[in-house]
């Protein structure tokens, strides 16, 4: 239940309208003031101009969730919401427990969803500044009919397009898809490879090993990986090894600096023994910004 104050000079001018974008919203003063409106309080579906994410004045979380039966829209045990630490990323969760993860926001895309190259046919806008972190979209074709749903029989996101001819929706992206999607798969330090053609698809970084080699050889990865030996890494001689094609690991906490160059990233992240990777902050530009990772390198 919910109770809307509005002042009581704008009483009689105040109207109930539902918008274009379908927002339903209670405003005044020729819809300058709104007072309440429905895109605040989001259901399984993410609409057009619709918010997700944390408003950080107001403590407003715009989330995602999931219906509890095809036939009860009561809230479903699946959620996709802004996970704000460090640097912000969204995830799905069943109950509290992550199951698919988007990866920090790269300038263009979220790091971990590929598909979203820069001929997308949506415009994603994200904002992460200390007012609000959130995203929201448009799309570039008023002629596509489009939504971004958490489906809680399949467990996952999925984002869907309206085909006229046939008179139904088509998948047009999923999430997550196979096992390697699935958040920690293969535990900390370790990589995943649907089609490795190895016993497992699971493999450690260079320098480490199965923590536990009997769950691993049963293609069990989850325990990951540990150095092969437990020598220091803050040595002389040290540096980085550069990991192509890989998910950028979890950065719930990550140190980012977006006015840093990447090879002062690279350089801060020498300096201290507890930074154990970097990456840039934004592939838009050729690469600026420093994500510094610290703690198990995980998904």
């Amino acid at each position: 239940n919910m109770t809307v104050l509005i002042p009581a000079n704008d009483v009689n001018s105040t109207l109930c309208q539902i918008l274009d974008s379908g927002n339903l919203v209670l405003a005044s003063n020729n819809g300058k003031n709104r007072h309440w409106q429905s895109f605040d309080y989001l259901t399984d579906t993410f609409l057009p101009e619709m918010k997700i994410g944390l408003n950080k004045r107001t403590g407003l979380n715009r989330y995602l969730t999931s219906w509890r039966t095809s036939d009860d829209p009561s809230p479903g045990n699946y959620s996709f919401r802004v996970d704000p630490n460090g640097s912000p990323q969204f995830f799905l969760y069943q109950g509290s427990d992550p199951v698919w993860r988007s990866g920090p926001w790269i300038g263009s895309r979220w790091s971990g969803v590929p598909e979203m190259t820069r001929a997308f046919i949506f415009n994603y806008s994200f904002v992460s500044n200390p007012d609000e972190i959130s995203v929201t979209y448009t799309i570039l074709n008023d002629s596509v009919i489009s939504i971004f749903l958490v489906d809680g029989f399949s467990g996952t996101v999925k984002r869907r397009t309206w085909q006229e001819s046939a008179k139904r929706w088509v998948e047009f992206w999923s999430a997550p898809k196979e096992l390697c999607d699935q958040y920690v798969q293969c535990g900390a330090y370790g990589t995943c490879n649907p089609n490795s053609g190895n016993q497992s698809e699971c493999a450690c970084f260079p320098g480490y090993r199965p923590k536990s080699p009997r769950d691993w050889y049963l293609r069990d990865g989850s325990q990951g990986c540990v150095k092969e030996d437990n020598r220091s890494m803050c040595r002389s001689g040290e540096g980085f090894l550069k990991l192509p094609s890989v998910k950028l690991p979890d950065t719930s906490k990550a140190v980012v600096n977006t006015s840093m160059t990447v090879k002062e990233c690279e350089e801060a992240c020498l300096r201290n023994c507890s930074c154990m990777a970097y990456t840039s902050a934004d592939d838009s530009r050729g690469g600026s910004g420093c994500i510094a990772l610290y703690g198990e390198l995980l998904d």
